[in-house]
């Protein structure tokens, strides 16, 4: 369920050049929203990954498990990659 409080908001002004303007514009009357709408999402989308990645850098950070020596990690990355390959040959 979506938070329905409404929070303060600021107003963003961009200046586009015109081409881009309209591929926007193009983009959101053929989605069915609006120009506005989609800086919007994608703003949020923005800060919700910066989010996520800096919520994975400090857990991995935190992780006290011991590093993998980097001969031992080419030799899993090397095994992985070829069971991939023989998955996408397979006839």
């Amino acid at each position: 369920m979506k938070n329905t409080a409404t929070e303060p908001t600021q107003r963003l002004n961009v200046d586009l050049p015109k081409s881009q303007y309209f591929a926007l514009k193009s983009y959101a009357l053929h989605h069915d929203t609006t120009v506005s709408q989609l800086v919007r999402d994608s703003v949020r989308n923005i800060v919700e990954y910066d989010l996520w990645f800096k919520d994975k850098v400090t857990t991995a950070l935190a992780d006290q498990r011991p590093a993998v020596a980097s001969d031992d990690w080419d030799a899993i990355r090397a095994r992985k990659l070829a069971q991939r390959d023989a998955l996408q040959h397979k006839p």
